[in-house]
């Protein structure tokens, strides 16, 4: 619609007929709480006419002309021709294109009492081929236009979707029965009850009648026949049931290159006819790949509250009922009978199909992510290292490779003798860190000892600190007898060592010293230099955090929502200002108080402290916890930085707390979190790239990447996957 030929038109002025209305009193209404007042009887006014062609419809606020107002508020121009309308706002002199009822002042009046002559109405409802022409069927037909254009909108959206879809293969033939035989992982074994207890039982798995012996209803055992795992019902007992979900996988090559399908599945049972057991599944996602690998994503579900339909896009794999959050399995076994002739061209140099066939149950998109990330997975696993190969799928920016020409071991910075060992053992992550190390300062270190580091989760960058001083067995026969003589685990004696030579500096001590770097009372040392820089008051001052942190105090009362939780035991609770962290390391004589870093590291909300008390004490300091935003537990820490075993009741209260956690974050907490991981592990690798050391310093000689991930926690895969 144009509006210069618009603004040329002439709207229809009031009558004297319609101000006379506008002050019509409602009589039957005229009394409010006891006392009179006026009440009128209609909210709005209208007139309308045609001219060239269009219907020009003006609306007037009854109380201004009531206060002889002479302009309408708005008029609203349609145009029937092109299905279309526009509204002129007289007093901003803008064009509107919302409804009548979006528009300020009509807000929300649905049917108000309307002013209007029966000439007029017939001049409107003769143009749009309504009843009545009341103010009722202009929002109806603008409602009815606004639904055409959107529709319209998002047709041109749909058809090409469903352009792409077409391009999606069928089902192959035998899926349901591969679903029923692999893709369900509940099974069971139906037997009839009789005296001196049933011989024989049918097997859901093999569907096949099997010898079974002495069943009890519920019990777990195996199938004689098909050795698959099972649970006893009887056929009395049982009714109609359906197994849990699992999730299933379909890789096809279609038009585009290939596509991954994700399915839900799940067996559906009843004991009237438990010899035919029924399989439901439920496609949720489809991931299209072209020859380069870039991916579309799409997902079954409601498209702007009209239809179910595929939709491009990212879906948040989350159904919400009354009281919960469920989340789809994303782990599953793949169709295998498609995969050998993509392996042999799409998949050829991906390593998925070595993957699969090592895996029973997996995750195909999340490998192929990985993939397109760090390509030496590949290699890796065809290598059939298999534990790698499964933490670089989880934590890809783990590794530390060189994208180079040439074998895996020159690409995992190790030789061909390591690259050996490491398929031997098959060693993680933590192994390959190691063996890293090893080659780098050209030293054999016994398996032995690499192993006892990595189950105690230390890896070369955590003893940077000290191995300028001390060799690596010197290292682990200190902590051996350090945790024993404070029957402490080994990781937290580290990290009070740590602690310890970083206060040691503060105080100016000589921390290349023997007698002070290897001191033998450890926990007693780091007791009294707590208190010594407790009495000679060199902890750091909330002033000077305040100054040289200005964000901390912004962040802290935000916490209190989303982390504070308790139970009849234990409570979480937030700080809310410096001054309560400080007066929490002073209360429990820890280095919380006497070093800078977590402050800083708040600050940059990297991690947060929260305080974990006893719920019938709230008040009384109990363990200082260091948590990540997604609510992964860095540190519980107690009185002089120890944590003894009355931790290990709380643990279970702490993993109900984890959980809560990922249920309180919503989509925008989920989004924000992501691009922080992100951000993260784009400047890690940037930093590994350009190599990036610290040069002074308790971190003196390190990786700058290796000592922001220093004490990194993951979360429990399964609370991971439902976050």
């Amino acid at each position: 619609m144009k509006k210069k030929e618009l603004m040329a038109l002439t709207p229809a002025n009031l009558t004297s007929y319609i101000r006379m209305m506008a002050k019509k009193e409602d009589p039957e209404r005229s009394f409010l709480c006891g006392t009179t007042g006026k009440i009128y009887h209609f909210k709005l006014c209208m007139r309308a006419k045609i001219e060239k062609g269009y219907l020009i419809v003006s609306i007037y606020f009854a109380e201004y002309v009531r206060a002889d107002a002479r302009n309408p508020a708005y008029v609203v121009y349609f145009d029937k021709k092109e299905d279309d309308f526009i509204t002129f706002e007289t007093d901003s002199g803008r064009w509107r294109k919302s409804m009548l009822h979006n528009l300020d002042g009509t807000r929300y009046m649905y049917d108000p009492k309307t002013c209007i002559s029966k000439k007029d109405r017939k001049i409107i409802s003769g143009y749009l081929g309504t009843e009545d022409g009341t103010y009722r069927d202009v929002r109806g037909y603008q409602e009815k236009i606004r639904e055409q254009q959107l529709a319209a909108r998002y047709k041109k959206k749909t058809d090409v979707w469903d352009e792409t879809m077409k391009a999606v293969p069928g089902l192959p033939k035998d899926w349901t029965r591969w679903l029923l035989r692999n893709a369900v992982s509940e099974h069971y074994i139906f037997y009839k009850y009789k005296r001196g207890g049933a011989t024989e039982g049918y097997c859901t798995h093999c569907q096949k009648t099997v010898a079974i012996k002495n069943p009890k209803y519920n019990k777990l055992g195996v199938c004689s026949r098909c050795g698959q795992k099972i649970q006893f019902k009887s056929v009395d007992k049982a009714g109609s049931f359906w197994t849990k979900y699992d999730a299933a996988y379909l890789i096809q090559r279609c038009k585009i290159g290939i596509v991954l399908r994700q399915f839900e599945v799940c067996m559906t049972l009843d004991k009237r006819e438990f010899q035919r057991p029924g399989v439901y599944f439920n496609e949720t996602r489809r991931f299209l790949y072209d020859g380069q690998f870039h991916e579309d994503e799409y997902y079954y579900g409601i498209f702007k509250n009209r239809d179910v339909r595929w939709i491009a896009g990212e879906s948040d794999c989350r159904r919400v009922g009354f009281y919960y959050y469920y989340f789809p399995p994303t782990q599953g076994k793949v169709y295998p009978r498609t995969l050998p002739d993509l392996g042999r061209k799409e998949l050829k140099e991906t390593g998925l199909i070595q993957y699969i066939q090592n895996h029973s149950v997996l995750n195909p998109r999340r490998y192929l992510n990985t993939w397109r990330k760090i390509p030496v997975l590949e290699q890796i696993s065809k290598a059939e290292l298999k534990s790698l190969s499964e933490e670089l799928i989880k934590n890809p920016e783990k590794l530390v490779w060189r994208d180079s020409k040439g074998g895996l071991a020159k690409k995992l910075e190790i030789d061909n003798a390591r690259l050996k060992r490491l398929r031997k053992s098959d060693g993680n992550i933590l192994v390959l860190y190691w063996l890293q190390q090893e080659k780098k300062e050209n030293i054999c270190m016994p398996d032995e000892l690499i192993r006892w580091f990595v189950e105690n989760s230390i890896v070369p960058k955590d003893l940077a600190f000290i191995h300028d001083r001390m060799s690596y067995i010197q290292i682990k026969n200190y902590l051996i007898r350090q945790g024993k003589e404070q029957e402490d685990n080994i990781p937290q004696v580290l990290t009070t060592w740590k602690d310890y030579l970083s206060m040691a500096k503060r105080v100016k001590m000589n921390v290349y010293d023997e007698i002070v770097f290897r001191v033998s009372k450890l926990y007693q040392r780091h007791k009294e230099l707590v208190e010594y820089i407790q009495k000679n008051q060199l902890s750091v001052t909330a002033g000077e955090l305040e100054e040289e942190y200005p964000y901390i105090n912004d962040i802290l009362p935000k916490l209190q929502k989303k982390y504070e939780y308790s139970n009849k035991t234990y409570t979480i609770l937030a700080p809310k200002s410096i001054k309560d962290i400080l007066e929490e390391g002073q209360a429990l004589h820890h280095c919380i108080d006497k070093k800078k870093e977590y402050f800083e590291r708040i600050n940059n909300q990297e991690s947060y402290i929260l305080f974990l008390r006893k719920t019938k004490q709230p008040a009384q300091p109990y363990y200082t916890l260091e948590v990540e935003p997604g609510g992964v537990i860095r540190q519980k820490r107690t009185e002089y930085d120890r944590q003894k075993k009355d931790i290990d009741k709380a643990s279970a209260f702490l993993r109900k707390w984890q959980t809560v956690i990922q249920k309180r974050l919503t989509r925008e907490d989920v989004t924000l979190a992501e691009k922080s991981r992100e951000i993260r592990v784009e400047s890690y690798a940037e930093m590994r790239k350009k190599k990036v050391k610290i040069n002074g310093g308790l971190f003196r000689g390190q990786y700058l990447a290796d000592v922001l991930e220093a004490d990194l926690m993951e979360i429990p895969d399964t609370v991971k996957e439902a976050a």
